[in-house]
């Protein structure tokens, strides 16, 4: 139990999932999750603003904030005590989705112009649909019992983009097509961990599906929370289809990579560097 003047925060209590616990945020007060997104871009535009590999850079300080936000996440989904932290873990992945986009699509190309660093359509779709379903998990976060869960189960899928970058290190650096331990492990790696990402994000999908049966059930919402509620389950099933779109893209690229091993032909560098443009 921690409690510096009015921060209250506490393993002890109530599920801070609506489930008892009361309003969850007497415990952790809204704003504290996107003062530290507001802390990673600053952090982010200063480092990049030194650096001449750019893209390099900011990628890789995404990769470390991500890998520990998801795996946070998800001990937060699995250990029911540390659901206090749900919305201030909902929060503060929404506000980084909201950091990606502000920097990916604006500020990369105000610090370095000469790069012309272009966001893709899968990009935009899926991190449209997770910012609309973030926020609003953060909204139903105290309403709908069992929200939370979701919401950090979700955040917990990017404990897989460490995967993306390597591939487009390996890429840059031509191991991919060269170095045959590194393809295999990508190779290996790659697709498992994107068709869990896929299953995991699916069966998130239909557990909120559940969630909102009860919460229209028992709590009887207002007409303007069941609008914003099937919103919600709109962008996390989009959310869902980026992620079985990327798979399949993943598996086939693998297949490729499997197919001219075995009959001995080289991996061609080119097909991999459109991969990554």
């Amino acid at each position: 139990r921690w409690s510096p003047r009015g921060t209250r925060l506490t393993f002890s209590g109530g599920d801070g999932d609506g489930d008892g616990g009361g309003d969850p945020q007497k415990y952790i007060p809204y704003g504290y999750g996107s003062f530290l997104a507001v802390v990673l871009l600053v952090s982010k535009v200063l480092v990049c603003w030194c650096t001449n590999d750019v893209e390099t850079a900011f990628m890789a300080i995404d990769l470390g904030f991500l890998t520990f936000l998801g795996w946070l996440c998800l001990l937060a989904f699995r250990a029911t005590p540390m659901a206090v932290l749900h919305p201030f873990l909902i929060e503060l992945g929404s506000a980084v989705i909201m950091e990606e986009m502000l920097f990916s699509m604006v500020l990369i190309n105000k610090i370095k112009p000469d790069l012309g660093h272009k966001v893709t359509k899968d990009f935009l779709v899926h991190h449209i649909a997770s910012a609309i379903m973030g926020w609003l998990a953060l909204y139903f976060c105290a309403r709908a019992p069992g929200t939370g869960f979701v919401g950090v189960g979700m955040i917990g899928t990017e404990v897989t983009t460490f995967l993306p970058v390597a591939f487009r290190e390996s890429v840059r650096s031509k191991k991919v097509s060269t170095n045959k331990k590194i393809s295999a492990t990508l190779g290996l790696l790659f697709p498992l961990a994107f068709c869990w990402r896929t299953y995991w994000s699916g069966s998130l999908w239909l557990r909120l599906l559940g969630v909102g049966r009860n919460y229209f059930a028992t709590l009887a919402p207002s007409a303007m929370n069941r609008v914003l509620w099937r919103a919600g389950e709109a962008s996390v099933l989009t959310v869902v289809g980026s992620n079985v779109a990327w798979t399949c893209r993943i598996l086939r690229g693998s297949m490729k990579v499997v197919t001219k091993h075995r009959t001995g032909k080289k991996l061609d560098q080119q097909h991999f560097q459109k991969e990554i443009e």
